[in-house]
């Protein structure tokens, strides 16, 4: 049997993103919207605590998204939410053809305009041994993960393989925590790092495994091996410069012939961009859904939100797939106004990223120093030692921040301009410096300009060194205009 609707906005994806384009469409007056949504809404970056259990002893169940008595929601969220997979588009007729997860029901949407928020898979190397069968169902729908180029269905993973981007797989992994003894994780990103920790927490035995160079590519070397030495004081092996070829039954070998004996294998080693709609639809793709500033695709009356689209790094001037949620969000929210008749433009924007390891919290913005001379830049850095307390204080622990500024001026970037920043610190959060860095470095502020932002001293915050003095005087007070 198949229904019928219509509706101004259908919003295709319920992640951060669609739900605040519902939010803020409801807000803005546009009541007349439709939301689809093909997994459970989960706090994506919570999962990992959840399988830890230290910070959320409940378990992962308890980062899911309760729409239905959500304060930032509206009421009516729940009966206008369609749970199932937008199996084709006709942007041509404003038709969206959607198949209902339980009842697989056929549901025929039409539409006035269409948000993409079809966010992104998990991706897995193209290694042997992580699918059970290479024989793919006719139709794709529900979870998936990217296997090399292709998305196939979570079912498909072989015992011991596992992931980390929805409550499902959240539950999968603390009910492997409560059996295993031990764990590979691949990949050492935020999400790596924090399943490894989280696995460790449970008491099994982990090691990571890295085809770079270093730990997290958010992090240059010398701010990455401080985060290295931590894992290994608390027992956690590492491979960096190793990549892993064939798993088979608990067994997994590493390029360089190496076997890792595991209970089971996680994959960190990131997510792709969820295009196979956008495809159909004719949207133009390259990393991810190319989107203008007002968030509009190359095809009239729909946009494109979220961890699917790609948009412009204002640092690098390239197209990045960002991956942040607050992000999605705000595009959300850029999307709505343009709807409801307000234009309003994506503000300048990079990458960034914060995070704890064993009690290390560490952050990034912008380029690294090797991203940045890997893209042709110059650039140079300072790296300033920084404590949390007065040295006097018992509870003072150190910490480094790291400046990567430009050393020329050329079209697109000033000599001095700060290209990028990271952090780590011992003990104390550093999401106040690196959001402060997100709004310099988008504005495309230079180390001299680092004279216009001032620092608070509290004995019991801080110690009274103002560390914007100490990268100023770093860089040489001789090399300002």
């Amino acid at each position: 049997m198949k229904q019928t609707r219509k509706t101004g906005t259908l919003i295709i994806g319920g992640g951060p993103g669609g739900r605040t384009a519902y939010a803020a469409l409801h807000r803005s007056g546009k009541k007349d919207s439709l939301l689809t949504m093909n997994v459970e809404p989960v706090a994506v970056c919570s999962l990992p605590y959840g399988v830890g259990r230290r910070l959320i002893p409940t378990g992962p169940e308890d980062t899911i998204v309760d729409i239905a008595n959500s304060p930032r929601l509206p009421a009516d969220i729940v009966q206008n939410t369609i749970v199932g997979d937008v199996v084709d588009i006709d942007p041509s007729a404003k038709m969206a053809t959607v198949k209902a997860a339980e009842s697989k029901e056929i549901i025929e949407v039409t539409y006035e305009n269409a948000i993409f928020a079809t966010g992104a898979a998990p991706w897995i190397p193209p290694i042997e041994g992580v699918l059970k069968s290479s024989e793919m169902p006719e139709e794709i729908t529900g979870e998936v993960v990217c296997v090399g180029k292709q998305f196939v269905p979570k079912s498909l993973l072989a015992d011991g393989i596992y992931v980390m981007r929805t409550v499902n797989d959240g539950k999968r992994l603390d009910k492997f925590a409560e059996e295993a003894k031990s764990a590979v994780v691949i990949g050492s990103g935020a999400v790596g790092l924090e399943v490894a920790e989280a696995l460790s927490d449970r008491g099994l035995k982990v090691t990571i495994v890295e085809a770079l160079p270093h730990i997290t590519s958010a992090l240059d070397e010398d701010m990455a091996k401080i985060l290295e030495t931590r894992l290994k004081e608390k027992g956690i092996d590492v491979f960096v410069n190793k990549q892993a070829v064939s798993y088979d039954n608990g067994t997994l070998t590493l390029n360089d012939g190496t076997k890792l004996k595991a209970s089971g294998v996680v994959f960190a080693t990131g997510v792709r961009a969820d295009i196979r709609l956008a495809t159909k639809a004719g949207l133009k793709i390259e990393k991810g859904i190319v989107v203008d500033k007002n968030m509009r695709t190359n095809v009239p009356n729909i946009y494109a939100i979220g961890d699917a689209v790609q948009i412009e790094d204002t640092v690098s001037g390239k197209g990045i797939l960002p991956l942040i949620g607050t992000l999605a969000m705000r595009q959300g929210l850029i999307v709505a106004l343009n709807i409801a008749g307000k234009p309003t433009e994506h503000p300048p924007a990079t990458s960034w990223g914060v995070s704890a390891l064993f009690g290390l919290h560490w952050g990034s913005v912008g380029l690294t120093e090797e991203l940045a001379k890997s893209l042709g830049m110059k650039a140079e850095s300072i790296v300033l030692p920084v404590r949390t307390r007065e040295p006097v204080m018992p509870d003072s622990k150190q910490g480094h921040w790291k400046v990567i500024f430009s050393t020329e001026s050329n079209d697109s970037v000033k000599k001095g301009q700060i290209l990028g920043f990271q952090i780590v610190l011992d003990g104390d959060s550093p999401l106040s410096i690196t959001e402060r860095f997100i709004d310099i470095i988008t504005r495309h502020e230079t180390v001299p300009e680092l004279i216009n932002h001032f620092y608070i001293h509290s004995p019991s915050h801080n110690p009274p060194d103002d560390p914007y003095m100490g990268i100023m005087f770093r860089y040489g007070i001789n090399n300002f205009n």
